[in-house]
């Protein structure tokens, strides 16, 4: 059985005054929000479109694991708990699902496209049906390096909203000897294993943010509460 390798990482996140000086806006990519779980076997295709996803310059993807498949228990294969997941990122998408469709009941695998559209996320067709209806936002992010270390970024909003810090793993694969999934080898890309909250954005506001360690990555949110709409989304440079 493959080893599983996590990176360890520490974080910082703290306002600044000065805004970031001589960085370049985002080009406003999507936000493609995949809520999946290695203990369901409906969930592989939605992970493998989501790899193909993360080379797309159009979006910016973060792929969620899920803890309430966590106890399943399959038969003589009895139950495989996800080593990424999280109740947190459970609590994200309960939220997003009260937003969107006026229930908590969740499920998998489950897209959520801008903030404000949900499809299956196996569906290629309905995925990119979802990003091409998303509005566009005069919001914007821009990034400057500060210290070897550390990131400043600036966030312009006319809407009030939230500062957000994803930080993932760039790429996963361990094998699942338990479960719906038992004998597979599964794979995922840019899997959050940390959400920061960076404060309100109005206007236009900078912070600083520990850049992630080796084998890690980060993307920067600015999302309505809600969660709702997502005004503006980034990788970390």
């Amino acid at each position: 059985m493959s080893m599983l390798r996590l990176v360890p990482f520490g974080l910082l996140a703290t306002f600044l005054s000065a805004p970031a000086m001589g960085a370049a806006p985002s080009d406003r990519p999507v936000l493609a929000e995949l809520f999946t779980s290695q203990s369901c076997s409906s969930c592989p295709p939605a992970e493998a479109l989501f790899h193909e996803l993360a080379d797309d310059p159009s979006l910016v993807t973060l792929e969620w694991h899920v803890d309430y498949w966590d106890d399943l228990v399959y038969g003589r294969y009895g139950v495989w708990k996800d080593p990424w997941s999280d109740a947190a990122f459970t609590e994200r998408q309960r939220r997003y699902n009260a937003e969107i469709r006026g229930t908590r009941a969740v499920y998998t695998p489950q897209a959520v496209i801008g903030g404000t559209a949900e499809v299956n996320g196996a569906r290629r067709s309905a995925v990119y049906g979802a990003v091409r209806n998303i509005s566009a936002s005069d919001a914007s992010l821009s990034f400057t390096r500060v210290e070897s270390d550390r990131l400043a970024v600036t966030a312009i909003s006319a809407e009030p909203a939230e500062g957000w810090v994803a930080y993932f793993v760039r790429d996963i694969e361990n094998e699942v000897p338990r479960g719906e999934n038992h004998g597979r080898e599964l794979g995922g890309r840019h899997v959050v294993r940390k959400l920061v909250p960076l404060g309100k954005v109005r206007g236009e506001v900078t912070y600083q943010i520990a850049l992630p360690e080796e084998g890690m990555g980060c993307a920067v949110i600015i999302q309505a509460p809600g969660p709702g709409p997502v005004h503006a989304a980034a990788y970390c440079p």
